[in-house]
């Protein structure tokens, strides 16, 4: 699972619909959480053809909530 703690690169996948500049990678899906060791925001990126519940399903994140989808446009 890939986790980043910077909403300026969450907020960037977003603008470009999954596609991170320069990443080959595509992002369908992102969840904030709070971390489990200081309660902090964190950003759960969800790559093509990984779980999709991944975040949600994981006792390390808590109050797991689906930030973004991509759609398919």
């Amino acid at each position: 699972m890939a986790t980043i703690n910077s909403r300026e690169i969450v907020d960037e996948i977003i603008a470009h619909n999954g596609q991170y500049p320069g990443d080959p990678q595509l992002v369908v899906k992102i969840v904030q959480y709070n971390n489990q060791w200081n309660g902090n925001l964190a950003y759960g990126l969800i790559y093509e053809g990984m779980d999709l519940n991944a975040y949600h399903d994981s006792l390390a994140c808590h109050n797991p909530v689906t930030l973004w989808e991509r759609s398919n446009a």
